[in-house]
């Protein structure tokens, strides 16, 4: 037990200064279904697919990627957690068997993106549920915050997916 315990702590410990990290997803999951995420607390993406080129009022966006090209061409090429999650993907375009959707959410410095579910809310069409999770230090000015998800369904690729942060909702087509 007190083994366990000094590895576990030691684990915590190391990992503690972590800012970019990758997340398996609860057991809630259909087990049909796999799924990978990263955060990255910045803004990877171009400008053209970035939720900054949005309008003012909208904090929440959501891009959807089939192929290895268009997901390359939409990471800016200084984002290298962004860039190694992007490769490390099976493209269902490439024939492959996943498809890769980035959500962005403009919100306080100290706020991360956390994975929270994911649930098939009909035929081909999932619900990525995301949590904000981090202490809000008061009114700075927004940062953008990423999370990546990789999604591989073994029943069929999905068609659409509705993103869900903290009540905002965005939904992108495959």
């Amino acid at each position: 037990m007190r083994r366990r315990a000094v590895v576990a702590g030691t684990f915590a410990v190391a990992t503690a200064g972590c800012t970019d990290r990758v997340h398996d997803l609860a057991a809630s999951t259909p087990r049909d279904l796999g799924v990978r995420s990263r955060y990255v607390p910045d803004d990877p993406l171009v400008d053209a697919n970035s939720v900054r080129s949005r309008p003012h009022d909208i904090i929440t966006h959501a891009v959807s990627f089939r192929s290895a090209a268009e997901a390359t061409a939409a990471v800016r090429p200084d984002a290298d957690g962004a860039r190694a999650f992007v490769d490390e993907t099976s493209f269902l375009d490439d024939g492959g068997s996943s498809v890769l959707v980035v959500t962005q959410r403009l919100t306080a410095p100290g706020v991360d993106l956390r994975l929270g579910s994911v649930n098939r809310i009909g035929d081909h069409s999932l619900r990525i549920g995301v949590d904000e999770v981090g202490h809000r230090p008061g009114d700075d000015d927004p940062t953008v915050q990423t999370l990546l998800v990789r999604v591989t369904d073994d029943r069929a690729p999905p068609t659409r997916i509705v993103v869900s942060v903290e009540g905002d909702r965005v939904g992108v087509t495959i």
